[in-house]
């Protein structure tokens, strides 16, 4: 009878084991492709240093670029799928017919 006991235990304790290894190779898999760990695709088509952000009013279309700092550059996700870009300078914002954003 303390035989099968030790059999059971040593089964169970080998199954734990085993299920936090493979749950620790899902959690490494899953940290190792992370999109935070990879460069997103904004990242990757922009040029480096141009920071202001081209984006298009949903409500309005109205077309606004926001520079680093402005209340709102945070919170503006830019997205080239909708015509929405980068610039490297407010010159170059102005010149392609945007509009610098109101905050």
């Amino acid at each position: 009878m303390q035989k099968r006991k030790k059999q059971q235990k040593k089964r169970s304790l080998l199954e734990t084991v085993v299920g936090i290894g493979i749950l620790a190779v899902i959690v490494l898999f899953t940290m190792e492709f992370s999109p935070s760990r990879s460069p997103s695709t904004i990242t990757s088509i922009t040029k480096p240093g141009c920071t202001i952000k081209g984006n298009i009013s949903i409500n309005t279309g109205n077309k606004f670029y926001h520079l680093l700092g402005m209340e709102d550059y945070e919170s503006t996700v830019i997205n080239p799928a909708s015509g929405e870009r980068w610039f490297c300078t407010e010159s170059e914002a102005k010149a392609n017919g945007w509009r610098k954003a109101p905050r």
